[in-house]
């Protein structure tokens, strides 16, 4: 069976939607239309605009970058400064969540989360206060 990765990327979304209204009382909004997040986190009274990202692979490796389809020009590029504030990034083989903030990142169209020690992006695990 072929991995259908949109598929897998709106069950984060959701599963990250839920666990910010949920378990942490955060109002989550969804934008009409077309942007640079998928959702919108208020924490502390301020908005958050949330990119969320998955991987199926286990390994750590997530792509964070956006992309053209086969037929567009512009191909691979990072989200663009002050589009988003935080990529939330759900490893879904081990269940965990980083909540990296944007600035953190750089332009950087993929990163490493580190599995067997602690690594740059090790204090962003679990970090539902939206910590920058």
């Amino acid at each position: 069976m072929a991995k259908n990765t949109v598929h897998q990327g709106e069950r984060s979304e959701m599963i990250f939607a839920q666990r910010c209204f949920c378990e942490h009382n955060y109002m989550v909004s969804n934008p009409m239309g077309t942007a640079e997040y998928d959702l919108v986190v208020e924490v502390d009274k301020k908005l958050k605009r949330v990119q969320v990202k998955s991987s199926i692979k286990g390994d750590g490796n997530v792509n964070i970058c956006k992309g053209t389809s086969g037929t567009g020009t512009r191909g691979k590029y990072p989200y663009p400064k002050n589009a988003i504030d935080f990529f939330a990034v759900h490893d879904v083989v081990h269940n965990d969540w980083y909540i990296i903030p944007r600035k953190a990142t750089g332009d950087a169209m993929n990163l490493r989360i580190a599995m067997k020690r602690p690594g740059k992006y090790t204090k962003y695990k679990d970090n539902w206060s939206f910590s920058a």
